[in-house]
């Protein structure tokens, strides 16, 4: 009796043999199909392209129309609507031009005080101020008019409400020589420092 167990390996080599060679034997002898080369054709076509003309129609914009002003005859004789349209005074209605004024801030000559010593009298040292022990430089702006004369006065930097009324009142008491551009007096911006101080 043969012993199935032992015998397996056996027969299991034997069935693998027998099917690698009748695969190798069927590679061998089998019919082989050849593919035909594929060519490459370049295929052109042609086309026939129309060049049409295109049709350009003309815009034209209709004219505005016109007002014709009618010359109308006038009833009244030239003479008469003469006399009518002149002033009493026969000035025409003529309006006399404003010339803006230039005021300069620099010019050639500026403008001198020339009367301090009189002017140091209306300086008056505020009571409030001195009790307060307040002391310090009131600075202005003054505008020097063509004559010398102070026309305006702005407060620059203040020091106390009081100091600064009193500042400004004495400025309005200075005489300057008039600052000059190219020999002709002209009004001019100056700084003026107006000093309180309280004696030791």
């Amino acid at each position: 009796m043969i012993n199935l167990k032992e015998s397996f390996p056996l027969h299991f080599r034997i069935g693998l043999l027998t099917t690698i060679v009748l695969f190798i034997l069927a590679f061998q002898f089998a019919p082989v199909k050849k593919t035909g080369e594929i060519k490459k054709r370049r295929v052109t076509h042609e086309f026939k392209v129309e060049r049409i003309a295109q049709k350009v129609k003309k815009i034209v914009q209709p004219l505005e129309r016109q007002r014709v002003k009618v010359p109308v005859e006038s009833k009244t004789p030239d003479s008469e609507t003469m006399e009518k349209n002149i002033p009493e005074d026969g000035s025409f209605g003529d309006k006399e031009i404003e010339v803006k004024r230039i005021v300069f801030t620099i010019v050639e000559e500026m403008p001198e005080v020339l009367n301090m010593e009189e002017a140091r009298k209306y300086l008056e040292y505020p009571e409030i101020c001195r009790k307060a022990g307040i002391e310090g430089t009131v600075f202005l702006k003054l505008l020097v008019n063509e004559f010398g004369e102070v026309e305006q006065v702005e407060i620059l930097k203040s020091l106390h409400e009081a100091c600064d009324v009193a500042a400004v009142r004495f400025a309005y008491h200075l005489r300057f020589r008039p600052g000059k551009q190219r020999d002709i007096p002209v009004p001019v911006y100056v700084s003026f420092p107006v000093v309180f101080r309280l004696s030791e």
